[in-house]
C-alpha cells in the first residue's frame, strides 16, 4: 500500500497548485518575521548595552552650581582666618581701662542709706559715659565692645545715684539727719517717734530692694568687662576680687 505524504483537502482531494503556493508564502512570511523581531530585539539590546557602557557626561549645571559651592565655602574660610587673624593680633589700647574709671563709683553708690552721701553726682557719670562713648568710636569692633560695656555700667550706676538721692531726699523731708545731706526747713517735726521711724524703715527697706536690683546688673556686666579688658591695657585692669567683697559688704549691712 502506497502512502500520499502531500496533505490533502477536507473532502479528500489533493490541494492544488495554488493553494501550495500560499502557504509556502505564508510560512516564508512568518519566518521573515520572527528573524526582524529577533534582529529588532538583538538591535535594542546592543543599543542598550552601548548606552550603558558609555561615559556619562556630567550635567553642565550641576559642575557650575559645585564651582559656585565651592567659591562660597572658600570665601568664608577666608572671612573666618582674616577675622582669627585680626583677634590674635589685637594690640594693648592706650589710656586707662574702663573697669578702673568705674571701680570707685560703685561701693559708694549701692552702699545703705546710713553711709551718707557719695561725694559723686550724676553729671560725673555722664560725663564717663560720653567718654567711653568718644573712645568706642576711634577703635574697631572688638575694641569698642569693651568700652560700650563700660557705658552701660556707667549709666545704670548714674541710674542708681539717682535713686539713691531720691531716698535720701525721703529720709531728710521726714526729719531724719543724713550724713552729708542739707536737712530740710519743712521737714515734718509733727511726727510722733514710732511713725517716723516705721516711715524711715520702710525707706531703706525701699533702698535695699532697688539697690539689689543695681547690683545685679552691674555684676552681670563687671566680670563680662574684666574678661574683655584682660591683657588689652598696659596699666591693667581693675581686681578681679572687687565685685564679691561688695556683695559681701552689702549682705552683712542688710
Amino acid at each position: 500500500m502506497i502512502f500520499d505524504d502531500s496533505p490533502q483537502s477536507p473532502s479528500g482531494e489533493t490541494p492544488t497548485g495554488p493553494l501550495r503556493r500560499r502557504r509556502r508564502r505564508r510560512s516564508s512570511s512568518s519566518r521573515d518575521s520572527s528573524e526582524h523581531r529577533s534582529h529588532r530585539s538583538s538591535t535594542s539590546s546592543f543599543r542598550e548595552a552601548t548606552r550603558l557602557d558609555a561615559p556619562v557626561r556630567p550635567d553642565r549645571n550641576a559642575v557650575a552650581w559645585l564651582w559656585v559651592l565651592g567659591l562660597l565655602i572658600a570665601a568664608v574660610l577666608g572671612f573666618a582666618w582674616y577675622l582669627q587673624q585680626e583677634k590674635s593680633s589685637l594690640r594693648p589700647l592706650a589710656g586707662e581701662a574702663p573697669s578702673s574709671g568705674l571701680l570707685p563709683f560703685i561701693d559708694p553708690i549701692l552702699a545703705p542709706l546710713e553711709t551718707g552721701t557719695t561725694g559723686y553726682s550724676p553729671d560725673s557719670l555722664a560725663e564717663l559715659q560720653s567718654a567711653f562713648r568718644a573712645e568706642r568710636e576711634k577703635v574697631n569692633l572688638d575694641d569698642a565692645e569693651v568700652y560700650a560695656t563700660g557705658a552701660t555700667i556707667a549709666q545704670i550706676l548714674q541710674e542708681a545715684l539717682e535713686d539713691r538721692d531720691r531716698h535720701m531726699e525721703r529720709l531728710v523731708k521726714l526729719g531724719s539727719p543724713v550724713q552729708g545731706f542739707p536737712a530740710d526747713p519743712q521737714a515734718r517735726t509733727d511726727l510722733p517717734e514710732t511713725e517716723r521711724r516705721h516711715l524711715e524703715l520702710a525707706v531703706g527697706i525701699s533702698w535695699q530692694r532697688n539697690s539689689g536690683t543695681y547690683r545685679n546688673r552691674v555684676e552681670e556686666l563687671w566680670y563680662r568687662l574684666l574678661r574683655l579688658e584682660q591683657c588689652r591695657f598696659r596699666g591693667g585692669s581693675a581686681p578681679q576680687s572687687m565685685m564679691p567683697e561688695l556683695s559681701e559688704t552689702t549682705s552683712r549691712n542688710e
